[in-house]
């Protein structure tokens, strides 16, 4: 499977849609796009196929006289896609499992062709991970374990940018409560939507706890932690979950799509992959929380004050501000039935962090 599915340098902080059909015409435009990138690669080509073209992430499957590669079209600013290709390179020189890149024959790791870098990688075969499965959850987070201590050394080459939340955390705790109580102007606009009513009844209590958990991340270890971090930093996939592994043969843990990687503290993904799968329950599940932190403590240990820096940021009302954000950015139509299921999860998983704090 392709990788998608499933001193002196310039410091930069980084902030699915579903895939309709093809027209043939689009396809045939598509794999003569193909045809003309590859061109700068040293590839005979006998079979294209398109598997993403409705979407500005194009990716093709190149059937060749030694095996499949498979050729994307990252979306991504061009700063930001040179940080994740070059960390891609370093982590498979390395020997972690991810897709490697084949050079062009420039012997660069990619072509440009209009606005748009175009890269071809290693096709990876391998399944998707099935998170209800115990032993597939342990293999997903021993593999985030694994992403996280290989990165370890990773540094871009000169003029390319770094990409950092090292020590962002606060201020973006601060712009969430900021935007949670500007929505609430918008809120009083719609003051017959059963959502918005409920918003303005509730939402006070959670921006004061929010604004409470900065000082909380700010009297722990973060700031040291970022601190010492900052000399030799791992990276952060902020987007690991399903849709970017892959289980191999002999049990690999393949770690694919890394175009969103960042430097941070490893937690970040702990949290982004522990709280919104534990949130489609609807119930704080202890023994899935449980399994998950000790499949990634078996291959890298956290310290006490580590692990408290991580429960204090899960704290965060992270889940809530999406569902708010859905309703007030994206204009989704949304109930005030799933608002309470926000607001109830927010408050089941306090009490249940806060006993590990």
């Amino acid at each position: 499977m392709c990788p998608l599915m499933a001193e002196n340098q310039e410091v930069i902080e980084e902030g699915n849609s579903s895939e309709l059909p093809l027209s043939a015409e689009d396809e045939r435009k598509l794999t003569e796009l193909a045809e003309n990138v590859l061109q700068g690669w040293d590839i005979q080509v006998e079979k294209i196929d398109v598997i993403q073209g409705n979407q500005m992430a194009l990716v093709w499957k190149i059937h060749t006289d030694s095996g499949a590669v498979c050729l994307k079209r990252i979306h991504r600013p061009e700063k930001k896609a040179l940080f994740s290709i070059f960390a891609q390179d370093y982590l498979a020189k390395k020997g972690m499992n991810v897709p490697g890149i084949r050079p062009n024959k420039k012997g660069s790791l990619y072509s440009k062709h209009g606005s748009f870098l175009f890269v071809v990688y290693d096709w990876i075969e391998g399944r998707p991970f099935e998170l209800t499965v115990q032993s597939d959850l342990e293999f997903i987070m021993k593999g985030l374990a694994d992403f996280h201590t290989a990165s370890v050394g990773y540094q871009p080459p000169n003029g390319v940018p770094v990409f950092t939340k090292l020590g962002r955390w606060p201020n973006h705790y601060t712009k969430r409560c900021k935007q949670m109580d500007t929505w609430k102007l918008m809120a009083q606009m719609e003051n017959e939507d059963p959502f918005s009513q409920l918003y303005l009844q509730e939402i006070d209590s959670f921006i004061e706890e929010g604004l409470r958990i900065k000082d909380r991340l700010l009297q722990s270890s973060y700031v040291p932690w970022t601190e010492q971090l900052k000399k030799s930093p791992n990276l952060c996939h902020q987007d690991y979950g399903t849709g970017n592994t892959l289980l191999g043969e002999n049990e690999q843990i393949w770690v694919i799509d890394l175009d969103t990687v960042s430097f941070d503290l490893p937690i970040r993904d702990l949290r982004k992959m522990i709280i919104p799968l534990l949130d489609t329950t609807g119930v704080w599940d202890e023994e899935t929380f449980h399994v998950m932190l000790n499949a990634y403590e078996s291959r890298a240990p956290l310290t006490d004050e580590q692990k408290q820096v991580m429960f204090i940021d899960m704290l965060f009302p992270y889940e809530l501000y999406d569902v708010i954000r859905e309703k007030y950015v994206r204009k989704s139509a949304l109930s005030k039935e799933e608002l309470e299921s926000a607001f109830e999860y927010e408050r089941i998983k306090a009490n249940a962090l806060q006993q590990l704090i």
